[in-house]
């Protein structure tokens, strides 16, 4: 940001501290540009502070800090209580993703301060990402190379950085970042807060409300992962419904079906492409370059679960699999450099990743892991690795009981999301008499800043009443049609003279 910017946030948000009422108003000053740059490039009056925590309560001597952010309610019509934006993976950083949120809901923060806090082991909160040892795998990102020595790679990178780290892994886990959370909410002196959980951070926002449940105001749950569902149990069976759920709407559009008559076919046949031939020449689809690559058919695979995460990617599913299956990679080379254009081993921390899912989910789980008919499940083949050299302790069996809560709840899930589809936030629901759930057709992973679900949330927060009246605008949300070819997801000329 320019100095003269700069001058400016440091004047405004001084002003602003007097009125806000925290119960430690010296806390929050000014975020520094030379720490975030990126939060002030979206709003230069961010007010940032370090708030210091013990890693362990009495178990042992460190402290850790926090780094936390307050965007200030934009109108003077403010209320008390904020949006906690809990961000998902296991392994995000909050204060990262928090501009790219906070742009989608500007209406909701005329009234209420926006509070993001990076999650302990995550971000400028004691990461636990082991970047500098992971930076060399990360650094390879084309479709080249080989998935069980890159899974080697992640594993002995890991065991190496353990000796590096100033933290105990063992206390990194959802109930440790839940205690984070009403540690500063008492320090800013915030009352009962409404919960923003996106994937995995609804799961956090389900484990605080059962230890302060006086401390939440609401719940705002998108893509729903309940504290009973293993998180990395139903990883390739999931992701097959969500294909199979392609493959059935593309043989309902006569152009994609046309295009298109059996992906499961083509899918499979691309695979053993790859088994029998792995040396393949490779296009860039941005420079037009060719090289050869030795491609893993899981990288296919893995490549395309990934896809199924994002309502624009999938769009070019079908597209990428008929390609691939006549050996042609560059669609698949798009879709890798979409997925990840400037990835570092930063952006998930990886070792927060572990601690939270060892000692959660994985303890209740054999090492083998279940693959689908179509994707196998990654997640839980990293894992298996992991754990055995990770440090963790198991949770208590009852942390995985149902969160039963009366709080007033809005619920949201995408039909074609491979990792949290609805069945699970029907779960969640189940325990939660005073929840709605809204269900978007054609929705993937995360569908709360689609068409009218804004000003539904809007609409929520302000008495946390709901109306299935008003709920009636989420039907008008559509999935997006297929790309039948690389002209986009439109008949040509040709083709619909074809049909006449």
């Amino acid at each position: 940001m320019e100095t003269r910017h700069l001058v400016i946030a440091l004047f405004s948000a001084a002003l602003l501290l007097p009125g806000l009422g925290f119960a430690d108003s010296a806390l929050l000053t000014p975020c520094p540009a030379s720490t975030h740059s990126k939060i002030l490039d979206y709003e230069d009056k961010a007010l940032c502070a370090r708030v210091p925590v013990a890693e362990a309560n009495q178990k042992n001597a460190r402290s850790i800090t926090l780094n936390v952010v307050v965007l200030p309610a934009t109108t003077r019509a403010k209320q008390a209580d904020p949006i906690v934006l809990l961000a998902g993976g296991p392994g995000q950083s909050v204060v990262s993703v928090g501009p790219a949120w906070a742009g989608r809901f500007e209406n909701l923060r005329k009234h209420r301060d926006f509070l993001l806090i990076d999650q302990r082991g995550t971000g400028d909160s004691n990461s636990l990402a082991c970047a500098e040892a992971l930076a060399p795998i990360f650094d390879e990102r084309d479709l080249n190379g080989d998935v069980d020595l890159v899974l080697s790679q992640q594993i002995t990178a890991l065991k190496d950085c353990l000796t590096t780290l100033d933290a105990d892994p063992r206390f990194y886990t959802t109930i440790d970042a839940a205690a984070d959370l009403e540690a500063t909410r008492l320090r800013l002196g915030y009352p009962a807060m409404n919960l923003f959980g996106i994937s995995y951070g609804t799961r956090i926002a389900l484990v605080f409300n059962r230890l302060y449940p006086d401390a939440v105001r609401s719940l705002l749950l998108d893509a729903v992962a309940p504290v009973d569902m293993l998180i990395p149990a139903q990883v390739g069976l999931d992701a097959d419904l969500a294909f199979e759920q392609i493959t059935a709407e593309c043989d309902q559009t006569p152009t994609c079906q046309k295009a298109f008559p059996d992906l499961p076919a083509q899918l499979l046949q691309a695979e053993q492409r790859l088994r029998q031939t792995p040396n393949q020449l490779v296009t860039n689809p941005l420079t037009g370059e060719q090289q050869n690559a030795t491609l893993d058919p899981r990288v296919i695979n893995r490549l395309l679960r990934s896809a199924l995460y994002s309502r624009t990617l999938r769009q070019v599913v079908p597209l990428a699999i008929s390609e691939a299956s006549k050996g042609r990679w560059q669609v698949l080379a798009g879709i890798a450099d979409v997925l990840s254009p400037d990835a570092s081993a930063n952006d998930l921390s990886l070792g927060m990743m572990a601690s939270v899912l060892c000692s959660e989910d994985m303890s209740r789980m054999t090492p083998q892991p279940q693959n689908g008919v179509y994707f196998d499940n990654a997640l839980q083949e990293l894992l298996a690795g992991i754990c055995p050299i990770w440090p963790h302790n198991p949770v208590a069996e009852e942390y995985f009981l149902p969160l039963a809560s009366p709080v007033p709840a809005l619920l949201m899930s995408g039909t074609e999301d491979p990792i949290t589809p609805p069945v699970y936030a029907e779960r969640a629901l189940a325990f939660l008499p005073n929840g709605h759930h809204l269900t978007v057709t054609g929705g993937a992973h995360g569908v709360s800043q689609l068409g009218c679900l804004p000003k539904l949330i809007e609409s929520f927060l302000k008495d946390l009443s709901f109306s299935t009246d008003d709920a009636e605008c989420v039907q008008a949300i559509q999935g997006q049609p297929f790309f039948s070819n690389y002209a986009g997801p439109f008949e040509t000329e040709q083709e619909a003279k074809a049909d006449d």
